[in-house]
């Protein structure tokens, strides 16, 4: 894994979703969380968001693609 991938998941998994290290995020705590995906949007050449989908968003996706 390079740096900046680091970085990405050290802030989602320890800062943002609270996991110790070594604790695995499952899909029974993504449950309890609503959230079934991470989104990324591009907002500008360097800009971008990150936000949270609550579950079943994927499902949707999938289906409208």
């Amino acid at each position: 894994m390079t740096n900046p991938n680091r970085a990405l998941a050290k802030w989602l998994l320890r800062d943002v979703l609270a996991l110790q290290e070594g604790q695995l995020l499952t899909n029974q705590r993504l449950e309890i969380l609503d959230i079934d995906s991470v989104r990324i949007d591009k907002l500008s050449n360097s800009d971008y968001k990150i936000s949270f989908a609550k579950t079943g968003s994927y499902e949707t996706f999938k289906e409208n693609s």
